[in-house]
């Protein structure tokens, strides 16, 4: 629970993210997903579990589900552990959600722009959800058989099951990989890392907790730099079967937040994992800043019956904790990314909440739920709600919700709130812009995080001078996919190409290299585009103009250079400077390019 008051607070900087999510691998595909919505709602393939096992109209069946639907994460199997210098077995036995989170959360890091330079890992803290682990239900599948062929649940059986040997049995390495806080852990030794490292569970609630409780380390010097977020994979049939026990799975396999016809949530999956540092560091170093957290709340309902339902006063109280905190109207937000499971009793709920705390006379609001699109990934839901409100509050614009009709009965229009239909612009209300996110699990625990915008954001934009744009890769077709994947990037954010730049120059280099030069974002994806399409024809060198490729030599060091200041030399001469640090970065021992910028110590 969080008692600070706005004068107490110290605002949190959001400096790094990455996320996987059904039909978005990365941020930019997340968000194209979010401007451009799709369900992202398919049939349970084979690999899962077999339909035909479990799937039955009989809603007596209690072993059954009444739907095939979900929205699953592919190649979940997938994991480069000699990149970490995991040993094979050990990787073996890992829970894949650990894989995700250390892949994650080097993803994250390296979003910051701190791979090639460092940072404080002495008192860096990683705060993980994980609410449920099928895989491990898998690996001691071997045990519960020999229980049950000892008579331990019932009748004893002479023998093993024949299908026992199916299973492969421990290893001295197996155990933790069982143990769920064996995740954020394992992020730690991966990364170096000596502050705390602790998994958590709250349900539903789960990913948002971990960037609260992260909030709340780093105010109380706990830490200076946290990796906080979640994961959730559904291995085997257990949480859908259960969770169709008590009719909050939709039947007809949609989830409408808030809209006519709402029958309950689609289970999905997901990941995503945050860096967060006091926003006076953040500042100070030059980091890219997000967003900033600006007020926290959190809460439990207390006593309550079975612990599975809302309360609405448990809501209310969390939501008044988070106003408080930030020191703000409880007005002050201009979307609300809400909980929004699609059920009658939760969508209804949340409305009466969020009526009650802003007020008969409050601002508009738009209101969002992004389980419309990904489903319900249960302790990684709060983190796909808060990085898609991040976004929006970082681009100012507002995602719509897919294929929305309201539901009259709830009072939106009472509560001065709306569901977008279109992508729009931030509304115009202040010079800040502000949202908020709300997650609520079973069990009763809520968490409620107001956002604002950079300070960053609302300082005045230097115009682009020419910039070089260096990438590596392992081997010739990753540095093509990666360039493309810029390009794709630039065009659809059109961000501020020495942003990028910086962000480039602080990530770790490989042996293929390409070095484009360009004057604007539009210029940059074209010349990105058309170099990586060389690449593909297998072409090295003078690619064209401002751009060349070509391979450095392993474990070489690095010479450094530091890019000409903006407007320290006249366009054409900082163009051909450029263009001499790009070959000189692509080939021999490369370069280490240093920009404006003071490392994260």
């Amino acid at each position: 629970m969080n008692d600070t008051t706005g004068a107490d607070r110290e605002d949190i900087a959001i400096v790094g993210m990455s996320c996987r999510f059904p039909g978005a691998g990365d941020l930019n595909r997340y968000w194209e997903l979010l401007t451009a919505p799709s369900t992202q709602f398919d049939t349970v393939p084979d690999t899962r579990w077999r339909r035909d096992g479990f799937f039955s109209t009989d809603l007596r069946d209690s072993h059954s589900v009444y739907t095939d639907t979900m929205a699953l994460l592919p190649d979940v199997d997938q994991f480069d552990a000699a990149h970490y210098r995991i040993p094979p077995r050990r990787a073996r036995a890992m829970d894949p959600q650990h894989r995700l989170l250390v892949d994650l959360a080097r993803e994250a890091v390296q979003d910051a722009g701190w791979e090639a330079d460092g940072f404080d890992s002495e008192h860096t803290s990683v705060m993980m959800a994980l609410t449920d682990s099928g895989y491990r239900e898998i690996s001691t599948l071997h045990l519960r058989m020999r229980q049950l062929a000892g008579g331990e649940f019932g009748a004893a059986a002479d023998e093993l099951p024949p299908l026992a040997g199916a299973v492969d049995a421990l290893q001295g390495s197996s155990v933790a990989g069982l143990l769920m806080n064996m995740g954020p852990s394992t992020v730690s030794s991966v990364l170096g890392l000596h502050g705390e490292s602790y998994a958590l569970d709250a349900a539903c609630s789960g990913g948002l907790l971990a960037v609260a409780n992260a909030v709340h380390a780093l105010r109380t010097g706990r830490c200076r730099i946290a990796l906080a977020g979640g994961a959730q994979l559904m291995l085997t049939p257990d949480l859908l079967v259960g969770l169709c026990r008590i009719g909050a799975v939709s039947p007809s396999g949609t989830c409408r937040p808030f809209g006519a016809g709402a029958d309950g949530f689609v289970l999905g999956e997901g990941a995503g994992v945050l860096v967060l540092r006091p926003l006076a560091d953040a500042l100070a170093a030059g980091d890219r800043v997000y967003a900033v957290v600006r007020g926290v709340g959190t809460g439990n309902d207390g006593k309550v019956s079975g612990g599975m339902y809302p309360r609405p006063d448990g809501q209310l109280r969390v939501l008044r904790r988070a106003y408080r905190d930030a020191g703000l109207a409880p007005d002050a937000a201009d979307f609300l990314e809400s909980h929004g499971t699609g059920t009658h009793v939760g969508d209804q709920s949340e409305i009466g909440v969020l009526g009650e705390l802003r007020g008969e006379r409050a601002a508009p609001a738009y209101l969002g739920a992004v389980k419309a699109v990904l489903g319900h990934s249960l302790g990684a839901a709060g983190i796909a709600g808060l990085i898609k409100t991040v976004l929006a509050v970082q681009k100012g614009r507002i995602p719509p919700q897919p294929e929305y009709e309201p539901a009259e009965h709830l009072g939106l229009d009472a509560a001065r709130l709306t569901v977008p239909t279109a992508v729009g612009d931030w509304p115009e209300r202040g010079p800040v812009r502000r949202a908020a996110v709300s997650a609520f699990g079973f069990g009763g625990t809520g968490v409620h995080l107001v956002l604002e915008e950079s300070p960053q954001e609302r300082a005045p934009q230097a115009a682009d001078d020419a910039q070089l744009l260096v990438l590596s890769a392992r081997d010739r077709a990753g540095l093509a996919r990666y360039a493309r994947d810029v390009a794709r990037a630039l065009t659809a954010e059109e961000a501020p190409l020495p942003a990028v730049t910086s962000t480039l120059a602080h990530r770790g280099q490989f042996e293929h290299g390409l070095a484009v030069v360009a004057d604007s974002t539009a210029h940059a994806a074209t010349r990105l585009t058309t170099a990586a399409a060389s690449l593909e024809a297998g072409r090295s060198g003078e690619l064209g103009p401002g751009q060349t490729a070509g391979t450095v030599r392993p474990g070489t060091a690095t010479p450094k250079a530091a890019l000409p200041a903006p407007g320290s030399l006249p366009p054409r001469e900082r163009t051909a400077a450029l263009e001499r640090l790009a070959r000189e970065a692509v080939s021999g021992a490369g370069l280490k390019l240093s920009v404006d910028r003071t490392p994260p110590h």
